[in-house]
């Protein structure tokens, strides 16, 4: 299990502890034209906002430079 940060297009995050995430079952959910919501981490969230969802160590690497 990972940690991760869902960033949405409103400036808001979704952190994720410990979590199973599989990219390709969640890239079929989005592409998925008939399923617009999502469960991410219990909170329902349209998926059309959701920018990115990166491993932790990848956000603070980011924030760190």
């Amino acid at each position: 299990m990972n940690n991760y940060q869902v960033q949405l297009n409103n400036g808001q995050a979704i952190n994720l502890t410990n979590a199973e995430f599989d990219a390709t079952a969640f890239t079929a959910t989005l592409n998925d034209q008939k399923i617009n919501f999502v469960n991410i981490g219990g909170a329902i969230i349209n998926k059309h906002i959701i920018i990115s969802v990166l491993p932790v160590s990848a956000t603070q690497t980011e924030t760190q430079a």
